[in-house]
C-alpha cells in the first residue's frame, strides 16, 4: 500500500513537473460571460428570467489547472409599490415607491481542462462563494440577504483564435448562480 501512494505521489509529481514546462501557454485570462440565471427558489418560481453579467479573472499555474475569482451582479425585475396612510383625524396621503431586484456575488473558483490544444480548451469548473440580495417577493425573508452559492460547470469550452491563440469564445454547462448555460469571451496573456 505504501508503495502504491509512493508511485502515485511520484506520478502526480512527473505529470505536475511536464505541465509546467514551458509549452507557450498563457498564465492570465480575463473573461466576461452572460447568461440566464437561477439563483433563489423565488425568483425561479416567479417564472421571469433574469439574465447575469459576470467579470472574471483567473490565473494558470498549470497548464490544466486554473484559480480565479468571478464577480457576478443579477438585475431582476422592477416593482412599483403604493400605499396610502391615515392619520387619527381622517385624512391620509398616498405614497409610492419602486425597487429593483438586484444580486452581487463574489465567488473563488477551480477550473480542470480535459482537453487542453492551442485552438480549443474543454474543462470542468468548482465555484463557490458569497453574495448580498434584496428582495420583495419573499415574506418569509428579511432583506437585504448575505447567501453562500455554488456553481458546478460540468462542461465548458473555448475556441482559441488570434495570432497568439489568445483570444477566445465559449460557452458553460452547468448547474448554480451562473444559471444552466452561459456564453464567455476573454483574453488571455
Amino acid at each position: 500500500m505504501k508503495r502504491l501512494f509512493f508511485f502515485a505521489v511520484f506520478l502526480f509529481s512527473a505529470l505536475a513537473l511536464y505541465a509546467q514546462k514551458e509549452n507557450d501557454f498563457h498564465k492570465h485570462e480575463i473573461r466576461a460571460s452572460f447568461g440566464p440565471s437561477l439563483i433563489t427558489n423565488a425568483w425561479i418560481l416567479s417564472g421571469t428570467v433574469h439574465y447575469n453579467l459576470s467579470a472574471a479573472y483567473y490565473y494558470r499555474p498549470l497548464e490544466w489547472f486554473w484559480v480565479g475569482g468571478n464577480f457576478i451582479a443579477i438585475v431582476g425585475d422592477k416593482i412599483n409599490y403604493q400605499w396610502r396612510e391615515y392619520s387619527f383625524d381622517g385624512s391620509f396621503s398616498d405614497f409610492s415607491k419602486s425597487k429593483r431586484k438586484y444580486c452581487a456575488i463574489f465567488a473563488p473558483e477551480m477550473r480542470f481542462s480535459f482537453v487542453n490544444t492551442k485552438e480549443l480548451i474543454l474543462y470542468g469548473a468548482l465555484s463557490g462563494g458569497i453574495g448580498k440580495e434584496n428582495g420583495y417577493d419573499d415574506k418569509r425573508a428579511k432583506y437585504p440577504r448575505t447567501l453562500n452559492y455554488i456553481q458546478v460547470t460540468i462542461l465548458g469550452f473555448t475556441g482559441n483564435f488570434g495570432p497568439k491563440k489568445n483570444i477566445f469564445l465559449g460557452c458553460e454547462l452547468g448547474i448554480g448562480f451562473k444559471g444552466l448555460a452561459s456564453a464567455h469571451g476573454g483574453y488571455r496573456f
